[in-house]
């Protein structure tokens, strides 16, 4: 389960990056300064590409300011129930994989952030049982790895 969800989110980032690299930054004031969210809905090619990912996936994605926000409600995911969502087992096996994932969605926040010219992004990742949220970590581009060609 965790490598499809990983494979998810690295097809939405590789969208998300692509779209956003050929728009161009956007329209914002001075005393308006652009938001990610802004971003996302002056673009409609960026949103249908967030809708499609959803439409593909269990993952509920969404953009509040400069915070892309992904939900994985395990209630509606096979093989939990709200017992095993709630142990202490379940929980640190999902907080131990978002902390190994670290440079996953902290690159998908660098990535975008320098395709926007937007600073400041944050990739949040929740596991929520219904609305109730048991685990979640949040990311930036600091998380992200290291260029390695040199740049």
């Amino acid at each position: 389960m965790k490598k499809r969800i990983l494979l998810v989110l690295l097809a939405m980032l590789v969208g998300m990056t692509m779209i956003m690299a050929s728009c161009g930054g956007g329209g914002s004031t001075p005393e308006e300064p652009m938001t990610l969210e802004k971003y996302v809905k002056d673009d409609a090619e960026v949103q249908n590409a967030i809708d499609s990912a959803m439409n593909d996936s269990n993952v509920l994605v969404e953009i509040k300011e400069n915070a892309i926000i992904y939900t994985f409600d395990l209630s509606t995911m096979e093989g939990y129930t709200e017992e095993l969502a709630h142990s202490e087992e379940i929980q640190a096996a999902l907080q131990s994989a978002l902390d190994s994932a670290g440079g996953t969605f902290g690159g998908i926040a660098k990535s975008i952030e320098d395709a926007s010219g937007i600073t400041g992004i944050t990739t949040v990742v929740n596991y929520t049982w219904g609305d109730e949220v048991v685990v979640s970590k949040t990311f930036t581009s600091a998380d992200a790895p290291a260029d390695s060609s040199g740049n």
